[in-house]
């Protein structure tokens, strides 16, 4: 008797495994709603394709599937995108104050940070709110990634005080502006709502602006090293 119930047990259980298996198997049912914080695209093995998450649960910056450094905790909501070497390539990222608001998209240089980039801030200054927003081009060293400069500031200032720390990152942040990850090209418009095309030579300095002023008045500028214009054409 008691095998006889075992077995219908059994049977009992396996039947309705199999029902609430084939109920789902191959539904094409709009779910409403699906609440995550953080939803990860990964291929058979598990590797890590794309992130989309919330600040809290963010993914961090990797190279060779390796976090960068100790400090690459993001806080921003966004879609980040890897390869298939575990090399983090830009991504789309966004989040705003009741005194800010700003959005982007960013693409990487192999094993090294954002290349190109399509932004825009809007942040009170005062009472007044300003903005810019456009196509960014910037241009990175082959002598040394951004990477790597973050490890070896990493290093060099580990035993550093809180005030040395800050002096030595933004000493290096000056290096890099001028010259490892320098600014290249700006299409858009600026905080000033001049609207148009800037170039900058290899060193970040601008040279050439071709703009509409927020008079609406036409300018072509050419500009020597140290920021003068030595042609400048208005109308």
């Amino acid at each position: 008797m008691k095998n006889n119930l075992s077995i219908i047990n059994t049977l009992l259980l396996i039947g309705l495994i199999s029902y609430v298996l084939f109920q789902n198997f191959g539904s094409t049912e709009i779910q409403e709603e699906i609440k995550v914080q953080r939803l990860s695209i990964v291929g058979p093995d598990g590797h890590l394709y794309i992130s989309i998450s919330n600040p809290e649960k963010q993914a961090l910056a990797t190279i060779d599937g390796e976090p960068i450094s100790s400090e690459t905790n993001r806080d921003l909501p966004g879609i980040i995108f890897f390869n298939r070497i575990g090399d983090e390539l830009g991504g789309i990222f966004h989040d705003g104050t009741e005194n800010e608001s700003f959005a982007g998209i960013t693409f990487d240089k192999q094993k090294d940070d954002q290349i190109l980039a399509i932004m825009k801030d809007e942040y009170k200054d005062g009472d007044e709110w300003k903005q810019w927003y456009g196509l960014f081009l910037r241009e990175r060293s082959d002598s040394i990634t951004q990477t790597q400069m973050f490890r070896d500031f990493h290093e060099e200032t580990a035993g550093y005080t809180e005030k040395e720390r800050e002096e030595a990152y933004q000493a290096m942040r000056k290096l890099q502006d001028e010259k490892i990850n320098v600014y290249r090209m700006f299409l858009g418009m600026e905080e000033n709502e001049d609207v148009g095309l800037f170039l900058y030579d290899n060193e970040g300095k601008e040279r050439i602006k071709i703009y509409i002023d927020e008079d609406d008045h036409a300018h072509f500028m050419i500009l020597d090293k140290t920021g003068n214009a030595i042609e400048h054409l208005y109308n």
